[in-house]
């Protein structure tokens, strides 16, 4: 029975054929691609991570009540300390009255936050639990400390607690016989806000009215009061001169920032893509002339067949459509097998946390998108790199005399 012999037909027997050939082939490109991949993702985790740790580092100035300076921890020149929420304090201030805080010049993003009432929870915590409002839409320092992500905007009824507060997403807590759903839990701060509950600011206004939650001899909080003004400074913009603006018209507040700055930090992190490209060009740089050999031995050893197939009548252009296709086919199998070893592998090492004890660097895995396109960039790359070092060889082939390349002895 006749079959009929198409070009992939003959690209697959050639594969076949070739083995032990082909495998050494689809290792070097595996190496490549996975040498391309893992950098990619290093770097990439190594930015997010810090990126991440910029985020945590919370507001860059506190806007309060006057006397708030009494309750606050982080006074004065040594002060290292971030910005995450304000502290538990009954001063508390109209949200009217610092309504112009996020049209001062300088300022990025403001969200206020309200303290409701510290209890003893012990169903929740061993020790006493803070309960604090925040406006989930524009709030900028108690989210970024999520170990996940939220599946939705905080709802009604939802919170977001402290690491070592006691429950799992999605189970219900109670406060006083007041039920909300956790939406989400915080990474350790190790700080006050491991034992905090935060609410929407709606739910906190409505409990803060509940019998026994708010001591009688504390003031009342009624809808639109809040303990402080959280303020982000823009990029590049002078954090005390941004101060100073909003304190101009707000004389009687309590104006506070940090004594330190992030900025050193964001330039360097501006910095690791370019090194990222720079180890990219290495490994490609250095493994061009390797795969390229590979490209004219394997070339040369089928001498015998190109000048069978130049004498049948395949014409110069089948011949390098042939050889250029069989070598883009070994890239590519190549390229996912390193892609595929290489993730396996690190997902195995940050589930041991291995690699941040290793490098000394926490890395924070990149998310499915990202790594999506560093898939696709790498495979890219293999095979445009296999493609280019067969296209000499391919050449060289597709212009050779049928008959001195049957005489070839191989």
């Amino acid at each position: 029975m006749n079959q009929k012999m198409d070009y992939f037909t003959f690209i697959a027997a050639s594969l076949r054929n070739k083995p032990g050939r082909n495998l050494a082939t689809i290792f070097c490109f595996a190496f490549i691609a996975a040498n391309i991949f893992s950098a990619q993702y290093i770097i990439a985790g190594a930015v997010g991570s810090v990126d991440l740790g910029v985020s945590r580092m919370g507001a860059d100035i506190l806007v309060a009540a006057p006397q708030y300076s009494v309750f606050y921890k982080y006074v004065g020149p040594e002060n290292t300390a971030a910005i995450v929420k304000v502290e538990p304090s009954t001063l508390r201030i109209n949200a009217r009255s610092v309504d112009s805080t996020g049209s001062v010049e300088g300022v990025a993003k403001t969200s206020q936050q309200l303290y409701v009432t510290t209890m003893n929870l012990p169903e929740l915590s061993s020790s006493p639990v803070d309960i604090f409002g925040i406006d989930p839409a524009t709030d900028f320092t108690i989210q970024p400390w999520l170990n996940h992500p939220l599946n939705s905007p905080l709802g009604p009824g939802e919170v977001i607690i402290g690491n070592t507060i006691k429950g799992a997403i999605s189970s219900q807590i109670s406060v006083l016989a007041h039920p909300y759903i956790i939406a989400g839990r915080l990474d350790p701060t190790r700080t006050a806000v491991d034992t905090t509950i935060f609410l929407r600011m709606e739910d906190a206004y409505a409990l803060a009215v509940a019998d026994g939650i708010v001591p009688s001899s504390a003031p009342r909080i009624i809808p639109g009061d809040i303990n402080g003004v959280l303020v982000k400074v823009k990029p590049g913009a002078d954090p005390a001169m941004v101060q100073a603006r909003i304190k101009a018209p707000n004389a009687a507040l309590t104006v506070l920032g940090r004594h330190f700055t992030l900025d050193p930090v964001s330039k360097e992190i501006q910095g690791l893509p370019n090194l990222l490209i720079m180890i990219t060009a290495v490994v490609v740089l250095a493994a061009f002339p390797l795969i390229a050999l590979i490209s004219a031995m394997v070339a040369r050893e089928r001498q015998r067949e190109i000048g069978l197939l130049k004498s049948m009548g395949a014409k110069r252009n089948i011949i390098l459509f042939l050889i250029m296709t069989e070598s883009l086919v070994l890239a590519t199998l190549g390229g996912i097998a390193g892609i595929g070893a290489s993730i396996v592998i690190f997902s195995l090492l940050n589930i041991h946390r291995v690699l941040t004890s290793g490098v000394q660097v926490s890395l924070h895995m990149p998310a499915p998108h990202e790594i999506a396109v560093m898939v696709g960039m790498a495979l890219f790359i293999v095979m445009i790199i296999g493609s280019l070092a067969s296209l000499w060889p391919a050449y060289q082939s597709s212009i050779m005399n049928p008959y001195d390349a049957i005489r070839h002895e191989g």
